[in-house]
C-alpha cells in the first residue's frame, strides 16, 4: 500500500519559488527566561515549505524552549511566531495542532500501557470523526468511522515500518521503534510542519541511517520537517539549512557546509559534539 499523503503534493518548481517568498514559519525576536536563566534571546528564524530545517546547539541552548513556544506548551516573554500567514496564539497547543504543527519530544511520551495502534489512534483523533457516545451505542456511522480510523492508523504504522507491533503495549517496543511510534502518532495528525526533538537520541548508526531515510520520505510526501538532534552527521546529511543556538542566541545560520566552516559554531558546538562530548 502506498504511503498516506499528509498534505497536497509538493508544488512545481515555479510554485515553490513563489511560495518561498513567504516562509511557512517566521519566528521573530523570541525571548524567554526561566527564572534568571536566559533560554532564548531575540531568536529569529524563517523555515520554508518543503525543506528539512535543522536546529542544533549545546544542551541548554534553547532548542526545546523554541519547540515549546512553537507548539503552545509555554509562552514567549516577547516576540512572536507567524505560521502559514497566521499569528500563533500563546499557550494553546490545540491551536498549533489545528493549524498543522505536530511534534515529538526529547523524552519519549507514549501511552505505555496502551497498544501501539491505540497510540496512533490518539494522534489522529482530530481527523477521524465520530463520537465516543456513538461508538458506545454501536451506531452504524460511528462503527464505520472507527473502522476507517483503525485502517488509517495501521497505514501510519506501515509507513514507519512497525505495523507488526500494532497490538503490543507501546512500552514493550525497542527504544528505536518507540521513536518511530512517536513519529507515526505525530503524522497521524496530518501536519504541515513536523517538529522532531532529538528523534535519533539513543539510536545506533544503523537505526540513525534508517531514520534519515524515513525523514526524507516524509519530506517527499509533502511535510516540512524541523529537526533538533545531537547526531551531527545525521543533521548535516539531511538538512537543507541549519540554525545554531548557543545560550539562547542564534550564532549562525546557513547550509550545512557553511555552518560546518563557521568558527563560532566550531568553538561553541561542533568541536565538542563531533568528539562525543
Amino acid at each position: 500500500m502506498s504511503a498516506p499523503r499528509t498534505s497536497p503534493p509538493s508544488p512545481s518548481p515555479c510554485a515553490a519559488t513563489a511560495a518561498a517568498r513567504v516562509p511557512l514559519l517566521q519566528a521573530r525576536e523570541l525571548c524567554k527566561r526561566h527564572g534568571g536563566i536566559v533560554a532564548l534571546d531575540t531568536f529569529s528564524v524563517d523555515i520554508h515549505e518543503g525543506e528539512i530545517f535543522g536546529l542544533i546547539g549545546p544542551n541548554g541552548a534553547g532548542k526545546s524552549t523554541f519547540f515549546d513556544i512553537l507548539t503552545g506548551f509555554c509562552a514567549a516573554d516577547s516576540g512572536g511566531i507567524v505560521f502559514d500567514r497566521v499569528v500563533l496564539p500563546t499557550l494553546q497547543a490545540h491551536r498549533s495542532a489545528a493549524r498543522g504543527i505536530a511534534r515529538t519530544f526529547q523524552n519519549i511520551r507514549l501511552f505505555g500501557e496502551l497498544s501501539v495502534l491505540e497510540n496512533v489512534l490518539i494522534g489522529g483523533h482530530r481527523h477521524d470523526g465520530g463520537s465516543v457516545l456513538g461508538t458506545l451505542l454501536g451506531l452504524g456511522g460511528a462503527r464505520e468511522n472507527e473502522r476507517l480510523a483503525h485502517e488509517r492508523a495501521l497505514e501510519w504504522l506501515r509507513y514507519v515500518g512497525i505495523e507488526h507491533y500494532a497490538e503490543r503495549p507501546a512500552a514493550t517496543l525497542p527504544y528505536g521503534d518507540q521513536r518511530r511510534l512517536e513519529i507515526a502518532r505525530a503524522l497521524a495528525a496530518r501536519p504541515v510542519l513536523l517538529a522532531l526533538d532529538e528523534p535519533a537520541a539513543g539510536m545506533n548508526a544503523t537505526e540513525s541511517a534508517a531514520l534519515g531515510k524515513l525523514l526524507r520520505r516524509i519530506r517527499a510526501d509533502g511535510v516540512t520537517v524541523l529537526l533538533v538532534d545531537h547526531d551531527v552527521p545525521l543533521v548535516m546529511d539531511l538538512c537543507d539549512r541549519i540554525a545554531v543556538l548557543d545560550a539562547g542566541r542564534k550564532i549562525a545560520e546557513g547550509t550545512p557546509a557553511a555552518v560546518q566552516r563557521n568558527p563560532a559554531v566550531i568553538d561553541a558546538y561542533l568541536g565538542s559534539a563531533e568528539n562525543g562530548h
